[in-house]
């Protein structure tokens, strides 16, 4: 990948919103003029993660990262740079001009993984509609699938042969080596050409938050085992990050308030298809922490449908529990037996399935009423040493109290028991605030009045000019600080801008962490500021204070050494400029 020209950088980041673009990341809400989230990079209840639509940036006050957007994007995605900036550039429109070569030389792995993962989506789609695909097309029309969710889901067909795909991608210029990193082909025992890893299967592509094809499910059209295959771990996909359909689904989530779980990838695609819009998948793994971060971008609840043959499953309740441990309301809804939400939605429509829903138990009744039926009513010490390590997950501590009233109630027993048992659960939650580590930083001795005067400055034209007669660059002991005002100063001489895009800023000191670390901290520092520019003439007063205060103390070393060394002339050279200094009118 080429170069990225700074116009076309600036360009994008001019037509990005960060607000809307977060928005798809982080359950942002308003707070005055900024907005406000948990901080998606670390582990906390109360939001320190703002979101500034005037200065295009984010910022935690918890863990320090931020950035603009397309920081935000390579952190939370684990994007480089330009892959990055390719992305927002998509969605706003902004053509990138083609300085790559064929070769695909210079281009990180991702990339060249997610080109080779889009070239095969392209191939298992038209294998699906031509003549090859004529049998798996049937036997998608008889599970009752349209053509319109066919295409919608991308989904195709990896034909009977073992290197069809592997040919085709190679006349595409795409390396042995990549469609192997791709998870999309595997090397032959006897040494031969590398065989596709799919076929004669339906094809299902994995999509991320973005709508970029990670990895691909295909699964077989008769009895054979194993009925479902998936793409192995790669450099863009890992199982555990991904939620099957959520691309499809996020906006649906939001609109009705909470997430459906189901397991299985046409356990999405059919109740999608009949209107069940917030329906998302763990495609067959167990509930991981990070599905729940991701949970917990979109909704504070969710709903996991069980089929009848996996309700009580311990993998599945362990699952939960991560959900509330995490603070999120979780309810779980059991459908008929021999039912999953593919078949029963497919006879009942989505009306009865969202009434299953709607009926859905809390995960404190679900899980009693199970411990009862397995256990019996009798068998109390069993019951209550079920039900009170999922209690101890309850970080809200009034929802607590009640559960451990309610089970005391059914029980027969008194409450002030449990409560003593209760105090001998060790809590074995890993999930608990830590102190984040990582590159982001404080940065160190930076006086505050360069901090103050470098948030005011940078926010508007005429502060910025002020500075610049008053101070200059010299007055600026911190050398991070002289480097964000000078770069600033050649971002306000190109036009008539009154105020400056501090996201553009940022992107330009993308080399110097040091630079952007001060850059932040210093607009955090203004943002509560009502009288910017009174503020910016008494910082600056106060810096031109300092900066005497400081050659006056360093005045004071040198006369003491020419002292004790009987330096007469450097004496008196000396006490010229502290009286010079004391002459001088601070204001």
């Amino acid at each position: 990948m080429g170069m990225i020209p700074r116009e076309t950088i600036d360009n994008i980041l001019d037509r990005s919103d960060i607000v809307e673009i977060l928005s798809d990341y982080v359950q942002l809400k308003r707070s005055g003029r900024n907005f406000k989230a948990c901080c998606p990079f670390h582990n906390e209840k109360t939001p320190s993660f703002v979101v500034s639509p005037d200065k295009q940036i984010y910022h935690c006050f918890g863990c320090h990262a931020g950035g603009n957007v397309i920081d935000f994007l390579m952190k939370h995605e684990s994007l480089e740079f330009p892959e990055a900036v390719r992305v927002l550039a998509s969605k706003a429109g902004v053509e990138i001009p083609e300085t790559t070569n064929r070769s695909g030389e210079g281009e990180s792995v991702s990339t060249r993984v997610y080109e080779a993962n889009k070239v095969a989506g392209a191939f298992y789609r038209n294998m699906l509609n031509g003549e090859k695909g004529r049998n798996a097309l049937k036997y998608l029309n008889s599970r009752g699938i349209t053509s319109q969710t066919v295409s919608t889901f991308g989904l195709g067909y990896a034909p009977d042969e073992w290197e069809s795909l592997s040919r085709y991608c190679r006349s595409k210029k795409i390396s042995v080596e990549i469609l192997r990193k791709a998870g999309l082909t595997v090397p032959s025992d006897k040494g031969r050409n590398d065989y596709d890893r799919f076929r004669s299967r339906i094809i299902f592509p994995i999509y991320n938050e973005r709508d970029t094809i990670v990895a691909f499910g295909g699964r077989v059209m008769d009895n054979r085992l194993p009925k479902y295959i998936n793409s192995p771990e790669t450099p863009v996909y890992s199982k555990s990050n991904i939620l099957y359909g959520l691309n499809f689904s996020k906006k649906g989530i939001r609109e009705k308030g909470y997430a459906v779980l189901v397991e299985g990838y046409l356990d999405v695609i059919m109740p999608f298809q009949h209107g069940v819009i917030n329906v998302v998948a763990t495609s067959g793994t167990a509930l991981t922490l990070r599905q729940v971060d991701i949970l917990k971008k979109y909704t504070d609840t969710v709903v996991m449908v069980f089929d009848s043959d996996q309700a009580g499953e311990a993998a599945s309740l362990r699952g939960l529990e991560i959900l509330v441990e995490n603070g999120l309301k979780v309810k779980v809804a059991t459908l008929p037996k021999g039912d999953d939400p593919d078949s029963f939605v497919s006879r009942e429509g989505s009306a009865s399935f969202y009434a299953v829903v709607e009926d859905a138990k809390t995960l404190f009744d679900y899980k009693l009423d199970l411990l009862f039926a397995q256990k019996g009513k009798k068998d109390i010490g069993a019951i209550v040493d079920g039900m009170l390590p999922t209690i101890a997950k309850i970080s809200n501590a009034v929802i607590q109290s009640d559960y451990i009233r309610t089970l005391a109630e059914k029980l027969g027993i008194h409450e002030a028991s449990l409560r003593v048992e209760m105090g001998k659960i060790k809590s074995d939650r890993p999930y608990r605030y830590e102190k984040p580590q990582g590159k982001y930083s404080l940065p160190e001795a930076v006086r505050n009045s360069e901090l103050y005067i470098l948030g005011l400055s940078l926010a508007s034209a005429k502060r910025f000019s002020l500075v610049q007669k008053e101070l200059g660059s010299d007055a600026f002991r911190d050398p991070a600080v002289r480097t964000i005002m000078s770069e600033a100063k050649r971002i306000f001489d190109l036009g008539n801008d009154t105020t400056l895009n501090q996201a553009k800023l940022l992107g330009r000191l993308r080399d110097d962490e040091r630079a952007r670390n001060v850059l932040l901290q210093a607009m955090a520092k203004v943002d509560i500021i009502e009288d910017p520019d009174k503020a910016v003439r008494d910082c600056i007063s106060c810096l031109k204070k300092e900066n005497r205060e400081e050659r006056l103390k360093s005045l004071a070393e040198k006369l003491k050494q020419a002292q004790v060394n009987a330096d007469i002339s450097g004496m008196n050279d000396t006490l010229r400029m502290i009286d010079q200094i004391h002459k001088e009118r601070v204001v």
